[in-house]
């Protein structure tokens, strides 16, 4: 047999695909950043289970400011972490202030805004009535890209957050584009099966990203794992730092009647052209 090129083995071990970015003609990698293409200012929005979640593709949403977009990062949680509270010897009120107050600050470094919402840390539900009124939150937001978290995660709110926003854009007509972030490090943020489809070039970002990551004192501690993960994925990709992403992409549509603010309904997606 012959030998196998270091090429093709790793375009083996991404399921076919080379780790490589795409290139230029002047073999220079083009720019990634999701529907810039379209010329137009565009409203991105991350949807995080928490105050300071948005951390993981903080590079990619500075980007997005530098070029003019506008950027919304949504908390289902106000920073109330029981644990987190006992750690820091401080009560969970005072807590969740200085942890809102931290996002803000770190959030404004990269050009992005913040809005909370009333779940609560570690009781984030998903049923119905919240499937319908995240749907509302977002609908009214009218963006052109979400980001979540990734769904199959250790941690409950992480599931919780990326199951509505997935939902959401199912109701909402897939009308934007979705993409599922990665949650660098271990223990309860540990995601599983992970296999991105979408890398972004955050090289010239990467002193913002840290800048506003550290700003959030409270997890600063886990910058280091974060700039790891960060340079990891850069040179998978052909640069030296950058964000990855699973990017859902589909040419079916969702049929009127499963559309918010209608519940879903039996039938599912339409595959056909001839609706």
């Amino acid at each position: 047999m012959r030998r196998m090129t270091r090429r093709l083995w790793l375009a083996a071990a991404a399921g076919g695909r080379a780790f490589a970015a795409p290139q230029s003609r002047k073999g220079i990698p083009v720019d990634t950043l999701p529907e810039v293409e379209r010329k137009k200012k565009l409203k991105v929005v991350f949807v995080g289970a928490h105050v300071d979640d948005w951390v993981d593709c903080a590079g990619t949403i500075a980007r997005y400011t530098a070029l003019g977009h506008e950027a919304l990062c949504i908390s289902f949680t106000p920073g109330d972490s029981r644990s987190m509270a006992d750690l820091n010897h401080m009560p969970v009120e005072e807590l969740a202030a200085a942890r809102r107050d931290q996002a803000a600050k770190g959030a404004a470094i990269i050009g992005a805004r913040l809005k909370f919402l009333d779940q609560n840390n570690q009781r984030m539900h998903v049923d119905p009535d919240a499937y319908d009124a995240f749907n509302k939150t977002l609908a009214a937001e009218q963006p052109d890209v979400v980001f979540t978290m990734w769904p199959l995660e250790f941690h409950p709110d992480h599931r919780a957050a990326a199951n509505l926003a997935f939902n959401a854009w199912l109701q909402n007509g897939m009308k934007f584009q979705l993409y599922f972030c990665e949650t660098p490090g271990g223990t309860e943020m540990q995601p599983q099966q992970f296999a991105p489809n979408r890398r972004v070039d955050v090289e010239s970002v990467a002193d913002l990203k840290r800048e506003s990551f550290v700003a959030n004192a409270f997890i600063k501690h886990s910058w280091p794992e974060t700039d790891l993960w960060a340079k990891f994925r850069g040179m998978e990709y052909g640069r030296k730092y950058a964000e990855a992403f699973v990017h859902m992409a589909t040419v079916a549509t969702m049929p009127p009647e499963n559309i918010y603010p209608k519940r879903w309904y039996y039938g599912g997606l339409r595959l056909g052209h001839d609706y």
